[in-house]
């Protein structure tokens, strides 16, 4: 499949291909993916969302008492789909996005240096 370069917000949860890009500013990550990646990649900030969204309603209400340890699994989840989408656009980006989610420093990432990178 043929690849294509997009910009990625993780913050914003975005995807956009660079040729619709006008202000680089709003995005944070370069990569190339192919249509199937890109899908994944839209799938995993679906998820988040959907995990976000689960931990607003809850602090919504803040009468209602809530074990720490169900918190906790929830900010872990969180926690862990955030991980998963930084992990699929270090395997997709360029070298400069490479180097920027490195040098984020995210701890329990599988070593960077054993992921079988796609070519840019």
């Amino acid at each position: 499949m043929p690849r294509t370069t997009y910009w990625v917000s993780v913050g914003r949860q975005e995807v956009v291909p660079a040729s619709e890009v006008l202000i680089r500013d709003h995005y944070e990550f370069e990569i190339r993916a192919d249509e199937a990646e890109l899908l994944q990649l839209i799938e995993q900030f679906r998820e988040i969302n959907l995990v976000d969204k689960q931990l607003m309603k809850r602090a919504s209400t803040p009468y209602e008492a809530f074990p720490e340890k169900d918190q906790d699994m929830k900010n872990r989840t969180y926690d862990e789909r955030l991980k998963d989408i930084y992990f699929l656009v270090y395997q997709l980006g360029t070298t400069e996005t490479k180097k920027h989610i490195e040098a984020m420093n995210l701890g329990d990432l599988p070593e960077y240096q054993n992921i079988n990178s796609k070519p840019e």
